[in-house]
């Protein structure tokens, strides 16, 4: 503890090591009363830390919440998930249900931050096969958009509920 304390740590370094976690945040203008607008918010963050899983190569085993409020104070919710995954519309789900056992009916939010933890290289993952044709469509079709973005950019595909319809 005293070398720690002086700032002495013998853990080596590893250059270009594996990230043990990956995050992202979302900061709203002023104080965020609106639940669909956090929701939206969120969507935006499971949509980016899915699509940087999969083009790293990467699955989480985990997902944190953390909501930040006007007074400055923050709650911290994690879920770890049954098998470790990449796939988008199960961050996606996870971050709502965090988001909604939490219970925020005035509550005034300034930003929410998503974090996926215990990450694992994917190569070296095991997958659960299912019988339901819909899980490997899915699947396949988040494949497309990634190569879709990887040629286009980042904004040319993404969740209908991100587009802007005024």
């Amino acid at each position: 503890v005293h070398e720690r304390a002086r700032g002495i740590d013998p853990t080596p370094v590893t250059p270009n090591a594996p990230a043990r976690s990956l995050s992202a945040e979302h900061r709203f203008g002023g104080d965020e009363l609106d639940p669909g607008r956090r929701r939206r918010a969120l969507l935006t963050l499971a949509d980016g830390l899915g699509s940087r899983l999969r083009t790293s190569g990467q699955t989480a085993r985990g997902l944190a919440l953390t909501v930040r409020y006007a007074d400055g104070s923050t709650t911290v919710r994690a879920r770890t998930f049954e098998e470790p995954t990449a796939h988008t519309p199960a961050l996606t789900a996870a971050a709502y249900a965090l988001h909604a056992a939490l219970g925020l009916e005035r509550a005034r939010v300034r930003a929410v931050a998503l974090r996926v933890e215990d990450l694992r290289d994917a190569d070296r993952t095991a997958r659960q096969l299912t019988f339901d044709p819909a899980d490997d469509k899915a699947r396949r079709a988040w494949a497309a958009v990634d190569r879709a973005r990887a040629r286009f950019g980042a904004a040319a595909v993404g969740p209908a509920a991100l587009l802007d319809v005024a």
